[in-house]
């Protein structure tokens, strides 16, 4: 019985955390150079795009109370560039 408790009370913390893992957003916080395309890239305050093409197109998801916003290059050519 105590195992079968215990078992439950670590599957039960282990799904309340979401199991760790992240997205690809992590590794392209630092990253400054053009962007590639459908690549999802983390923006700060300060840091900039800047469009490359006539045609560019960006998809930019934020979430109110967070700082970063997530960018994704969708048609075109574009830059970032970071804060110093």
């Amino acid at each position: 019985m105590k195992n079968i408790f215990l078992f439950t009370v670590v599957n039960i913390v282990l799904i309340g955390c979401g199991g760790g893992g992240g997205g690809s957003s992590t590794s392209n916080s630092t990253y400054e150079g053009p962007m590639a395309l459908e690549t999802e890239y983390t923006m700060f305050p300060g840091d900039s795009v800047n469009k490359d093409s006539e045609n560019t197109s960006l998809k930019i998801t934020h979430v109110d109370g967070r700082v970063e916003s997530n960018i994704e290059l969708v048609e075109g050519t574009a830059t970032i560039t970071r804060k110093p």
